[in-house]
């Protein structure tokens, strides 16, 4: 069943359905542009040595140059929680395999991962 606080949301500009969920979710949270974002990832990738779609280097990005603050979360809370919880911010919120935003308590992405279990997230703003 499809959460009522999710909305399609395809940040792409060729507007595809690929691979970019890192980009995709930097660029609705943050407000940057997506080539922008594409291009701190590299950045970031070449700085720290590591794969640019990998949550340890996105990782560096995220809380090292653009100083977001980290939350590990381990009580099993879903992404509809933690955008629930927060919905006075906006979120970037890490599930295996896939990164999404919440935009003030609204799951925006390609597909609704709401009931998803949540390990890591960051306050935007």
């Amino acid at each position: 069943m499809m959460s009522d606080r999710f909305i399609y949301r395809n940040v792409n500009p060729d507007n595809e359905s690929i691979n970019d969920c890192v980009t995709r979710a930097i660029s609705t949270a943050t407000g940057l542009k997506y080539h922008a974002v594409e291009n701190l990832l590299v950045l970031s990738a070449n700085k720290f040595g590591c794969d640019a779609l990998v949550m340890t280097c996105y990782q560096h990005l995220l809380e090292t140059v653009l100083c977001y603050r980290g939350h590990d979360c381990r009580n099993n809370e879903t992404v509809g929680e933690i955008a629930d919880k927060h919905r006075n911010h906006k979120l970037l919120i890490r599930i295996d395999g896939h990164l999404t935003c919440s935009i003030y308590g609204y799951i925006e992405d390609l597909w609704d991962c709401s009931e998803k279990i949540v390990d890591r997230y960051w306050i935007v703003a």
